[in-house]
């Protein structure tokens, strides 16, 4: 195949393999094995919190509920009254903002006296947030109470979005509310709706019920904690932009989460936690005159979250690589992103589908020009990792990389391609293997298999070494022997020579009876093609000598052949017909080999080898001076040498 077909295939092979593959990135098979690898990504990739940070966390956890029912006698649910210690404490220690994560949907079961000391501890500044909750499907609430005011929040582009992007995750149809009695104490509302029964990977930023707009409970926190008050929030492209700070929204109107690990190995909680009867009891020994237990200069200038922790009260959740969290950590991070304005942002789609394009035709068309399996592996590796590299690499520059898509796209690509090469360049290199095993070396037909160009007719000119081989007295030993001996004798000594020459690299030219000739450096490059030949022929010399008691038993003689080495500059190439060739060398190098192995009759010698061919051997070897012979063609006569050992002396 040429190489602009085996291009223009590799190329094909890739682009619809990408379109497949992005295809598939729909399906919820793999959209489940990309939150995998995301939460992956999470979990191990994730910075630790800022100790710093601003944000402190009150948890109503298993202590604090052991403390009220063995202190104080209370069992669940606490008195309203509880909690006021608890703002007071936040309050008076210097707090911006104090969100609760709890809900106060109904008068408290204490009297209408509890309800309101709550309601007056909310009201005692403007810095309480209040929850509003998208309801389910057993809320009747359709439309904003007319006893409690609207929040002060309006998103800009909001409608428009949503209709463009047919989102529907950003409007409620009904809501929850807090007891009227406190909703009008609060300075700002925030919804607490997280979705999902598994890990918490993105949030509603905004939602929209009865055309009040409600911030999420980490963003009114922000919005409250600096001032505020007038809230106008814009929604740009796929961006919700809030003062300074921007939101991505994804295609679902959600935006993506990239959560933090805990500063220390040994910290249950992401942010500096506290027990809520710890807090509750510093604030009571305030009031005594006591010194707190807890340092009022820990929550001073901090944003205050108040939530559930304890099992019991069904408030933990799930977030990538970490198991019973409490959904008031979702709402921390939130604030944690817009105090430092680094949210995740969702790639391109169209930058994914270029991406995954030239991956997979970059894929395709390496296989389909890469030969031998080490290299093929190294292929399917780098083609497999790269997405992940990637994926990683775009996490840590904030970007949500796919994964699976890609590899995905990238292992579509290497095996189309692997099965295309087998089905058509496959049958071609059997082909090769079986119509030249017996004649070529396994280097050499390696080299034809990565470039079947070189079995194209034409020949290029080069230098090589050429030998001769022939089995002396042949002709009357064939007159003495019937015809099934005699073959049996000739295929094992030409067995024998080839298996040498073959050994030595050599490239097995043709037989003629009892005659072989072989050349080297062609078609491969070998520097050594002069000595690789002398070796080849010292070898067959000695692979004779194992053949004597058979030849003996047949033909009452011992066998003997005559050796013809000469190097030089020929015509190499394949050489015949369109229907048939073959790979032969042609000029007089080839010429001298045959008269210098017929020139071994004068001199009783086995193997002779010109001056050109001993000069290249370089002493490497051990020959004998011969003399000058006179060669029919030649003006001038040869030089010749017979090598004799192995072994330089």
């Amino acid at each position: 195949m040429k190489k602009s077909r085996k291009l223009m295939a590799g190329v094909l092979i890739g682009v619809v393999c990408a379109l497949v593959a992005r295809g598939l990135s729909w399906t919820w098979v793999v959209e489940t094995a990309e939150h995998i690898t995301w939460d992956a990504r999470q979990q191990y990739l994730a910075e630790p919190v800022d100790p710093d940070l601003p944000i402190r966390i009150i948890l109503l956890d298993e202590q604090s509920l052991e403390w009220a029912r063995g202190g104080m006698g209370l069992s669940w649910q606490w008195p309203y009254e509880v909690y006021t210690p608890i703002i007071e404490f936040c309050r008076n220690s210097g707090a911006k903002a104090i969100a609760f994560d709890l809900q106060f949907t109904e008068p408290g079961r204490y009297g209408p006296a509890d309800d309101q000391k709550l309601a007056d501890a909310m009201a005692g500044a403007s810095d309480f947030v209040a929850f509003v909750s998208p309801g389910d499907q057993t809320s009747t609430t359709t439309a904003w109470p007319t006893d409690i005011p609207r929040p002060p929040v309006q998103v800009e582009g909001l409608d428009s979005y949503v209709e463009s992007n047919r989102v529907t995750g950003l409007t409620a149809d009904t809501c929850v509310f807090p007891h009227a009695l406190f909703a009008k104490s609060a300075t700002m509302f925030g919804h607490i709706g997280i979705d999902g029964d598994t890990a918490v990977r993105r949030v509603r930023p905004v939602l929209r019920f009865d055309g009040a707009d409600l911030p999420m409970m980490g963003l009114a926190a922000y919005l409250v904690g600096t001032k505020q008050t007038q809230v106008k929030m814009q929604i740009e492209g796929n961006d919700l932009t809030v003062g300074d700070v921007t939101i991505p929204l994804g295609n679902d109107g959600r935006a993506l989460l990239r959560y933090r690990k805990p500063d220390k190995a040994e910290n249950d909680h992401l942010y500096t936690s506290y027990s809520a009867a710890a807090v509750i009891q510093s604030q009571l020994r305030v009031l005594a005159g006591e010194e707190p237990s807890i340092n009022t200069s820990e929550f001073e200038g901090c944003y205050v979250f108040f939530g559930l922790s304890a099992p019991g009260l069904y408030d933990i959740h799930s977030l990538p690589g970490r198991e019973g969290v409490p959904g008031v950590e979702v709402h921390a991070t939130v604030l944690d992103h817009l105090l430092n304005n680094d949210f995740l942002r969702d790639a391109r789609q169209a930058w994914v589908l270029v991406f995954m394009l030239i991956l997979s035709v970059t894929a395709g068309v390496a296989v389909v020009f890469t030969s031998g399996g080490v290299r093929l592996a190294i292929v399917w590796v780098v083609a497999c990792v790269l997405p992940t590299v990637f994926g990683v690499a775009m996490f840590n520059n904030g970007v949500a990389w796919p994964i699976v898509g890609p590899t995905l796209c990238a292992l579509l690509a290497l095996l189309s391609a692997t099965v295309f090469s087998l089905a058509t360049e496959g049958k071609q290199r059997r082909f090769i293997k079986r119509a030249f095993g017996h004649y070529l070396s396994p280097t050499v037909i390696e080299r034809v298999l990565a470039d079947p160009s070189l079995l194209k007719l034409g020949g290029e000119r080069r230098e090589v070494t050429v030998m001769f081989i022939d089995l002396a007295g042949f002709t009357s030993i064939a007159e003495k022997l019937d015809a099934e001996v005699l073959s049996s004798l000739l295929n094992d000594y030409l067995s024998a020579m080839s298996e040498v020459i073959l050994e030595e690299q050599g490239t097995l030219d043709k037989y003629q009876g009892d005659a072989v000739m072989a050349f080297w450096n062609a078609p491969l490059d070998q520097p050594d093609h002069a000595l690789l030949a002398c070796r080849a022929a010292l070898r067959c010399k000695e692979k004779l000598v194992g053949m004597r008691r058979r030849w003996f038993e047949q033909t009452g003689g011992e066998p003997k052949i005559r050796i013809g080495i000469h190097t030089g500059t020929c015509v190499v190439g394949n050489m015949g017909s369109n229907q048939r060739f073959d790979y032969t060398v042609l000029g007089d190098t080839a010429n001298l080999a045959s008269r210098l192995e017929g020139v071994n009759k004068v001199f009783g010698t086995t193997a002779l080898v010109s001056e050109e061919a001993w000069k290249a051997v370089e002493g490497r070897l051990s020959f004998r001076d011969v003399g000058r012979v006179a060669v029919v063609g030649r003006k001038e006569p040869v030089w010749v040498f017979e090598p004799y050992s192995l072994d330089p002396k």
